[in-house]
């Protein structure tokens, strides 16, 4: 979709910039603010440009070190008009650039008290879900956990080069997977002292043996929910990534570990970590060929803004 890119940079930088989106196709319109910035101090420039016009623009500042200069802000329009360019506004897509998806992942799974209280509170719930064999909770704690956007982070870093993505994404999925199992554990311990006698039997109940298991159709269906993920997140979807998560064993997987730990089974708990690296894998593979096809074929620009 077409974007809106704001600069506010010294007057020179800005005076490089417009030389070189003169030959850029695409950019719908320009306006400059003389010494409208403060900090950074010089001019502001406004560009609203088609979605290809916009990789190219971002490559333009990149060059320029417009971010070291100054700073750059990007947003997408509720509408765009233009009598020259509408044909192609029309007949574009929701595909979104590079520097969106990484601002949209830094968002939902930057370490914080939100990212890590939903987590545990997911784990809380896939436990007291598996305990009762009860498949609503589970799928609920699959809704409430931000799961899936943290494994996204390190491919698409090292697909786009922006290498900051690679260790902010294994600090955040460790976080927030180790706040999931915490979550399970004291849940399970909770329901052990309400009902001491259920725990026996618990890795033959339906639900647990299902996630604890590899199984051909459940790695294959895994493998199709790894695919639709960073395609969806592509499209800046990321509400939707939670019928990409009901695919998946993320979530119940690492809360058997925990109810495992909790339990006193070191069996169980291996089981849920072996199911759980599988999905891991799986997710981290396919986003990065999926981006990696992205890359190819739609995206032309190497670096991310980061």
């Amino acid at each position: 979709m077409p974007r809106s890119i704001e600069v506010s940079a010294p007057s020179d930088t800005i005076d490089c910039i417009l030389e070189q989106t003169a030959s850029v196709n695409g950019v719908v319109s320009l306006s400059r603010q003389k010494d409208a910035s403060l900090l950074p101090q010089g001019d502001v420039l406004t560009i609203q440009a088609t979605d290809e016009a916009t990789r190219s623009l971002l490559a333009i500042l990149t060059n320029l070190d417009a971010t070291v200069k100054g700073t750059v802000s990007l947003s997408e329009p509720t509408s765009l008009l233009s009598s020259d360019y509408q044909k192609v506004i029309d007949k574009e897509s929701n595909e979104t650039i590079w520097d969106d998806m990484a601002f949209l992942l830094r968002r939902d799974t930057n370490v914080s008290s939100n990212y890590l209280a939903l987590m545990t509170l997911a784990g809380a719930i896939t436990a007291a879900g598996l305990w009762s064999d009860t498949l609503h909770l589970i799928i609920g704690s699959m809704i409430i956990a931000p799961a899936f956007e943290p494994l996204l982070r390190m491919p698409l870093g090292l697909i786009t080069r922006a290498k900051e993505l690679v260790p902010s994404g294994l600090f955040s999925t460790g976080a927030g997977y180790l706040a999931l199992a915490l979550g399970a554990a004291l849940s399970a311990s909770i329901l052990n002292l309400w009902e001491p006698g259920a725990k026996h039997g618990l890795a033959e109940q339906q639900w647990v043996e299902y996630w604890s298991t590899l199984t051909f159709p459940g790695v294959l269906i895994s493998c199709f929910g790894a695919i639709a993920g960073p395609i969806i997140v592509s499209a800046q979807r990321s509400v939707m990534t939670v019928g990409v998560m009901i695919t998946l064993a993320l979530i119940p997987s690492m809360g058997i570990v925990g109810l495992g730990l909790a339990m006193g089974d070191v069996a169980l708990a291996g089981q849920g970590a072996v199911r759980w690296l599988v999905d891991a894998v799986l997710v981290t593979v396919m986003s990065a060929l999926v981006f990696g096809l992205k890359k190819r074929f739609l995206h032309h620009r190497l670096h991310a803004l980061s």
